[in-house]
């Protein structure tokens, strides 16, 4: 939306002159086009009537010239515009220099040559509206009401030629600086006018966010945009289109930061818009353009076709049908429609239709399209406009995912997005990366992982000058802090996947790792503490793997290993860590600093309050633009707070002996680690594999050099539905575990039951893999992880830390004989909707035999309703929690996955809701969740995260998780428990003989396994599925093999 002007200067002498400006006034009031040819008709005969000396004859001209332009507006009828332009001219024309109403009949001409301007796009127009604006500034004395007018129509001309010249950033400081001045001469009781000058001052603000990347120019401008609607009246004409940008506004911060909320109320703004607008309203297109933008951002990060993405398209296209063909919109409506074909055609599977011409595939129709739609929208599209780059990239992407027959064209157009756009722009790096991806892509063929992976000795020159070029878009792109983060991250991606061909094979490791670790501290910032979890998670699907490839550089340059796990430690389990900062025991600052402890305790409070719901019947009577600007005020004081929290942690920083107060594990923290047993990082990257083992001795890595970034993703995929098969245990025996315990001296079965312990740490895809029962399981010689070691998992070695100091602390310390809480038995063995599957034989008998058992051990037990509310409510004076039923791993969005109760439809009890509660006070014993996959990440943007139930429970304050990798038998399943807890009656609850009774537990299983082996296909059992739309049962090949520990 451009700016809005305030009007013109009216001025009225005679009778016709008053009637014409009476008949003017009231088409403002009705917009009725009869009142505005009266006035005209009116206008008309009082400047025949006049006799061109008299003083009222260059007031009619201007006021004529006014109501002809308004009334091309309102009709489009060039005519009218041109005798705006001729009238407006004459008037300036009689009236002398130093005359008190030249201002004004200059500003009048300015305006006409400005609207004459969005016609023809001739530039000179709206070079000379600047000029006449200028002076009619300069000519006008301090403290003129209508100064703050002239004022903001300068700013609108200056703002205009700033797009239309590529981004003049001179132009664009004077147009702030014009409507700053403009805003605080407007008295306070002109709220119509300040509104909409502060609309107007949101627009610049945010056009130089756009070419600068200055964030707090966005913030400014969504806090002057929502003040402008405060002070415009529900019923303002101009009300519409400033919250049509205040939406704008939201998205385009959404776009940086992934806060949801943002999202979501721009969303909500946008669709008010539209509900609130007449389909013949001239703002009606403009509108359903934003609404697309915004849903098409909100598929970007849901991909639920039919909700977002389908009716983005829809009301692109409508738009585009009310636009019409010279519309200065048309290129960016047509623009955004090539954007959300593409989208389309990423969604839609590959099917096709019988048309007039035959058999035509619908994803390609999409595609090509696109294509066409794109290069409409860059014709009309001067080579000096603002825009003229972003459509040229957009063009270039869409010819490239069009197959490698494109893509020369692809590159040329993304070179002329790159020329086109000057050094300093936010945009710059992001086209950077694009043709970097490209040139790339033109050397190691069209495929879908150009980038992971380059072998560049059999390449021609040609190909290695591509590379060459890549390499310097982007070494600039990462260095570029115009752009945000993500872009930055994204080119720092590029060249750590690619280390070798890049660095390594030059002598330029240091630079390598510089880019490193300039990505890990990226990670920090994506991800701050006020973001609530969902945008933490959403935003760092963006970071997967950094930390892999951090570690791998390091290991490669020859640095300490030391600094690999850093790495590892500080880019992955960002969400975790950061709710574990929140939870540490700060009482060493309280005793030395009280003051900086409260103020520590209050904001972390604030932070982890839940966010406050608007009364339903109170949101009713709320005007809607306040509803949304409520939500707004609530985000913003989270995000303060956020900011005031990292100011009292960097001054806790600054105290002595509190330099480390909540950075990532220090080298003696990490060793500190291992002191019950070894610690074992698993490192998974494009670059290298290796095994980073922490012993109170120090910090080794053990290159594991058979296998490999692409063999691990290949046995994740083929191998899903049986990662428990037997040549998968001994595939991980032989590549991964076998050489990491014989480095450890593990090689034998222990003969003294005095049994080492082993905390796995995997990363990438190997957090799903079942390192604990890897091993030759079918032959003698003890060749398996279950006969040498007891192992546990854990997330991240922060977690192992933070567990240990809980313990350390004397919280839970042993067995507690006094402990008098209960043990929790949920047991689930019908649950409602979920048809086929809902039924476990099993459950219920599972859930005896461990009541039996408690009874035995004198633990008092109790079997709430499995509803949400009672579940949440046990869990306050809880010991051991036993859940038997279904699980759910949601794929989509970790924080989702939940346990399957009676009320799981309405109200789940997923992961989000137990990283809100915080039993550390007194921390439960034991979460034992016998329900499938409530230990998997079922993501694969999230397995730098670890966010699954078990992990969950662990933070919620459980000292110990047994949880499970994938689908279980509902049958194995009462035979795993009765031997773990028969385990907990004999050797007591200490964290040594949870862990043991698990370990024996599985043994006893396996060997009896081994005896008796379940044939590959065959299951005789129900299972407790997590994949709950999942038609047919997956066949278990050793059902022992899925149960886990966390904990320590």
């Amino acid at each position: 939306m451009l700016p809005l002007g305030l009007g013109s200067f009216i001025r009225n002498h005679t009778s016709q002159q008053d009637s014409g400006v009476a008949k003017y006034k009231s088409f403002c009031t009705t917009r009725t086009v009869e009142c505005l040819n009266e006035a005209i008709r009116l206008t008309k005969e009082a400047v025949r009537l006049f006799p061109k000396s008299h003083k009222a004859y260059p007031d009619a001209l201007s006021n004529l010239s006014t109501f002809h332009r308004e009334r091309y507006i309102f009709t489009g009828v060039i005519g009218d515009l041109t005798d705006a332009v001729k009238t407006a001219q004459d008037a300036v024309t009689i009236t002398p220099e130093g005359d008190r109403d030249r201002p004004g009949r200059l500003t009048n001409l300015s305006n006409a040559l400005e609207q004459r301007f969005t016609t023809n796009r001739n530039m000179e127009d709206l070079d000379r509206a600047i000029a006449l604006s200028r002076e009619a500034v300069a000519t006008t004395e301090d403290g003129d009401a209508d100064l703050p007018i002239m004022l903001n129509n300068l700013a609108k001309q200056l703002g205009e030629a700033h797009v239309q010249g590529n981004g003049n950033a001179t132009l664009l400081d004077e147009a702030i600086e014009a409507l700053s001045q403009a805003i605080g001469l407007t008295p306070c009781d002109h709220l119509g006018h300040k509104g909409i000058m502060l609309g107007n001052l949101g627009v610049r603000l945010h056009d130089r966010y756009l070419m600068k990347g200055t964030e707090p120019d966005l913030d400014e401008s969504i806090r002057v945009t929502r003040q402008a609607l405060t002070l415009l009246p529900p019923d303002h004409k101009d009300r519409l289109g400033i919250a049509a940008e205040l939406s704008n506004r939201l998205g385009a911060r959404y776009a940086t930061t992934r806060v949801e909320q943002d999202l979501d109320n721009a969303i909500d703004l946008a669709r008010k818009a539209l509900q609130a607008t007449n389909p013949g309203h001239q703002s009606h297109p403009m509108i359903l353009a934003n609404l697309a933008n915004r849903l098409r951002e909100k598929y970007a990060r849901t991909k639920n076709v039919e909700e977002y993405l389908k009716p983005a398209i829809s009301y692109t296209e409508t738009a585009i049908d009310l636009t019409k063909a010279d519309h200065t919109h048309l290129a960016r409506r047509l623009s955004t429609l090539a954007s959300l074909l593409y989208d389309l055609y990423l969604a839609k599977p590959m099917e096709s239709v019988t048309n007039p011409n035959g058999q035509t595939d619908i994803k390609i129709a999409s595609l090509e399209r696109a294509i066409s739609y794109a290069r409409q929208a860059i014709d009309l599209t001067e080579p000096n406009h603002s825009h003229y780059a972003g459509r040229a990239q957009d063009l270039s992407q869409l010819l490239s995912a069009a197959g490698p027959e494109h893509l020369d064209e692809a590159i040329q157009w993304a070179e002329i997005a790159v020329e086109n756009t000057s050094e300093g722009h936010s945009e710059r790096a992001a086209w950077l990366v694009a043709l970097a991806s490209q040139l790339v892509e033109r050397v190691v063929g069209y495929q879908s992982e150009a980038l992971e992976h380059l072998q560049l000795g059999k390449y021609s020159d040609a190909a290695r000058y591509d590379v060459a070029r890549a390499k310097e878009y982007l070494l600039e792109a990462v260095s570029d802090n115009a752009c945000n983060v993500g872009t930055r991250m994204k080119a720092g991606r590029c060249l750590m996947i690619n280390a070798d061909t890049f660095f390594l094979r030059h002598g330029e490791g240091e630079k390598a790792y510089a880019i490193a670790q300039d990505m890990i501290k990226s990670i920090s910032l994506i991800a701050p503490r006020h973001f609530q979890n969902d945008d933490k998670q959403h935003i760092l699907d963006s970071a997967v793997g950094l930390a892999s490839e951090a570690a791998a550089i390091a290991l490669a340059t020859g640095k300490d290993p030391v600094h690999a796990l850093q790495s590892l430690e500080e880019g992955r389990g960002v969400i975790l860590g950061s709710l574990y900062d929140l939870r540490s025991n700060i009482e060493a600052v309280e005793c030395e600093h009280p003051d900086l402890a409260s103020k520590f305790k209050d904001l972390r409070n604030k932070l982890n309050a839940p966010s406050p719901q608007i009364n339903d019947s109170s949101a009713m009577d709320m005007d809607r633009f306040r509803e949304n600007e409520w939500q707004q005020a609530h985000a913003d004081r989270r995000r303060e707070t956020g900011r005031l929290m990292e100011e009292v942690i960097n001054t806790i920083r600054s105290q002595p002996g509190f330099d480390r107060f909540l950075l990532p594990p220090s080298s003696s923290d990490l060793i500190g680690a291992a002191a019950e047993g070894p610690v074992v990082v698993l490192n998974v990257s494009y670059l290298r594999c290796d095994a980073l083992i922490v012993r109170p001795s120090g910090i080794q890595s053990l290159p594991l050099d058979r296998i490999n970034y692409y063999d691990v993703k290949a046995k994740a995929e083929a191998l899903g539905p049986e990662m428990d098969s037997v040549s998968m245990l001994e595939w991980l025996w032989d590549r991964i575990v076998g050489p990491v315990f014989d480095f450890l001296g593990f090689t034998t079965m222990p003969s003294d039951g005095q049994w080492p312990r082993v905390w796995w740490v995997p990363t990438g895809r190997l957090v799903n893999f079942p390192l604990h029962a890897a091993g030759h399981h079918l032959e003698t010689g003890f060749r398996n992880a279950l006969d040498r070691a007891i192992s546990s998992y854990s997330p991240s070695i922060k977690s192992i830390i933070h567990s240990r100091q809980r313990k350390n602390a004397g919280q839970d310390k042993n067995s507690a004989p006094s402990d008098d809480r209960d043990l929790v038995l949920l047991t689930m063995q019908h649950t409602p909707d979920l048809p086929g599957r809902g039924y476990l034989a099993h459950a219920a008998r599972e859930t005896a035999a461990v009541g039996q058992l408690a009874n035995e051990m004198s633990l008092s037990c109790s079997s709430p309703d499995c509803t949400k509310p009672k579940v949440l409510k046990a869990l306050e004076n809880c010991r051991i929690l036993h859940f038997a039923g279904h699980g759910s791993a949601d794929s989509s969005v970790p924080l989702k996955s939940h346990l399957l109760l009676s009320d799981w439809k309405t109200s789940p009890l997923t992961v989000q809701s137990l990283l809100d509660l915080d039993l550390a006070a007194r921390p439960p014993f034991l979460a034992y969740l016998s329900a499938c996959q409530s230990g998997q990440v079922a993501n694969d943007n999230s397995v730098d995260e670890s966010i699954h139930l078990s992990s969950a429970f662990q933070l919620a304050g459980f000292r110990h998780v047994i949880g499970t990798l994938w689908e279980v038998n509902d049958r194995v399943c009462v035979d795993m428990a009765q031997l773990v807890y028969e385990g907990l009656k004999r050797d007591g609850f200490t964290d040594a003989a949870l862990s043991a009774a698990l370990h024996h537990a599985t043994r006893r299983l396996r060997d009896d396994w081994v005896r008796n082996p379940q044939p590959a296909g065959q299951t005789a059992d129900t299972v407790r599925p997590a994949e709950l739309w999942h038609p047919e049962d997956k066949a278990c090949v050793a059902h022992w093999v899925p149960y886990v520990h966390y904990g320590v």
